[in-house]
């Protein structure tokens, strides 16, 4: 028997966000769609679409109180949002960690961290006074493959996604009994915010975000921690 699966997708009217809402509905799991402006393009019952500051702690626990993870065994956090940009400082010069780009900062960083913060909470407390069924948390990031290398022309963006990527890190070495990390690492993809920052790039061989959901999905579905 499957257990039964929530996940909750920040970022949920982008174009990877929106794409992962269609693909896990056709799949009949329940998503909770967080949205800042733009309005969900798809109907079901199984979506519930929130509209919600994620820098405002206090707004978070305003739309999201209502949740009912007592009755789920996995919640899932998706965090698909992220602005990147080029920004070279001066190469080879580089001194990580210096400095971030505040957008960028503001759009990877904070939009992830009090999301996250509150989802480890409200399933702490549930599984502090359950003493034999615990709620799996897994929380996921959308980060880049060169994120690892660092290339100086996009330092920001790669620096916000080592600050993610400590946050998880340091929620699973906390409670490893309920909670794992998994970070969707993509190459280049076809979206409007890529094309815009890369309007004359050859495309050819960068991903789709039907490619990126597709070949991500089960590694997100997965209940091992």
């Amino acid at each position: 028997m499957k257990h039964k699966k929530l996940i909750i997708i920040a970022g949920a009217a982008g174009e990877i966000g929106s794409e992962f809402c269609k693909q896990l509905v056709e799949q009949r799991i329940d998503c909770i769609a967080v949205v800042r402006n733009k309005p969900m393009s798809i109907d079901s019952p199984l979506i519930q679409s929130v509209q919600c500051n994620l820098d405002n702690q206090q707004e978070i626990e305003e739309k999201l109180g209502s949740i009912d993870f007592e009755k789920y065994d996995q919640v899932v956090y998706l965090h698909t949002i992220g602005v990147d940009k080029f920004d070279p400082r001066g190469y080879p010069h580089i001194r990580p960690m210096d400095t971030i780009d505040p957008e960028v900062y503001h759009t990877n960083v904070n939009s992830f961290k009090y999301l996250m913060r509150y989802c480890v909470q409200r399933i702490r407390s549930i599984n502090a006074g359950q003493k034999d069924r615990k709620i799996a948390f897994k929380i996921s990031i959308i980060a880049g493959v060169a994120d690892k290398h660092a290339p100086f022309v996009i330092e920001s963006f790669c620096e916000a996604k080592f600050i993610l990527r400590q946050y998880i890190q340091s929620s699973v070495s906390l409670y490893p009994e309920w909670i794992s990390g998994l970070s969707i690492n993509v190459t280049s993809t076809i979206t409007k915010s890529a094309l815009a920052v890369r309007p004359h790039a050859d495309t050819t061989y960068w991903l789709t975000p039907e490619g990126v959901v597709s070949q991500s999905m089960n590694n997100l579905l997965s209940d091992e921690m």
